[in-house]
């Protein structure tokens, strides 16, 4: 086994590399864990009381959530993923693939944020978020699970 520097953990997936180094809320609907809190939160998660008919792989990590029960996951090949938790239920069917890499997911975090920080955003702000979130990844404005204007 090997120990991550970053995070004094042993093991950690390659894949939580590119998390922050702590904890950060980069909008309101992203918080992005760091790999301490990932791997914790999915052990967590792990438990089938958490899942209706799903237990969590072990090649599945929970690296984020929104405060409101929401949450961003890490899938096995490396892309993000959003876990609508309506009405408290997790199941498969609440997944949504967001077809973006974890970098890819932390640039719309602050993105996000930065528009949040406008009092009264205009048609330009609005039109330079929608550019700016299509320039990260293609047709994501239609995929990202909130309305972001």
């Amino acid at each position: 086994m090997r120990a991550d520097r970053a995070t004094g953990l042993d093991a950690v997936d390659h894949r939580l590399r590119d998390l922050p180094a702590s904890v950060r809320e980069l909008s309101g609907d992203v918080t992005a864990f760091d790999a301490r809190r990932a791997v914790a939160e999915t052990r967590e998660r792990q438990d089938p009381i958490y899942w209706v008919d799903l237990e969590v792989a072990a090649d599945w990590f929970l690296i984020g959530d929104n405060g409101q029960g929401d949450e961003w996951w890490l899938g096995p090949r490396g892309d993000v993923w959003f876990l609508d938790h309506t009405e408290g239920e997790r199941s498969v069917s609440r997944l949504q693939a967001m077809h973006l890499s974890v970098t890819e997911w932390i640039m719309t975090g602050h993105l996000l944020g930065a528009f949040e920080q406008i009092d009264e955003p205009t048609d330009l702000d609005v039109a330079r978020l929608r550019a700016g979130m299509e320039a990260i990844s293609p047709e994501l404005t239609a995929r990202w699970p909130y309305a972001p204007v």
